[in-house]
């Protein structure tokens, strides 16, 4: 013989999961958003920087160089001499890649 539940009680567990994976939905996206805003606060990882006359990699802090690149900075347009010489900031490996592109390496 099958046990069959009340209707209303069908009804009271659907909405009781419901209401359970709705808050673990909202969960997810509460830590998610919050480890995205953490990564934002923390400013960038590196530097790119004019070293000796070379591009090269520093930390945001200034230590380094992590790497040296070949490409001479006096090479570069006026604009892009006088933003190394200051410090370009950098976020992630991601953003690395593009502006080492954008110098042309």
């Amino acid at each position: 013989m099958e046990n069959k539940l009340p209707k209303w009680v069908r009804i009271y567990l659907a909405l009781l999961g419901g209401a359970a994976l709705l808050c673990v939905v909202a969960a997810a996206v509460w830590f998610a958003r919050a480890e995205y805003d953490a990564r934002r606060e923390e400013g960038p990882r590196y530097l790119l920087k004019d070293n000796g006359g070379y591009l090269a990699l520093y930390t945001a802090e200034g230590t380094g160089p992590l790497a040296e690149y070949d490409l001479r900075t006096r090479l570069l347009p006026e604009q892009d001499v006088l933003a190394l010489q200051q410090g370009v900031p950098v976020e992630d490996e991601a953003e690395l890649q593009q502006r080492l592109e954008d110098y042309g390496l």
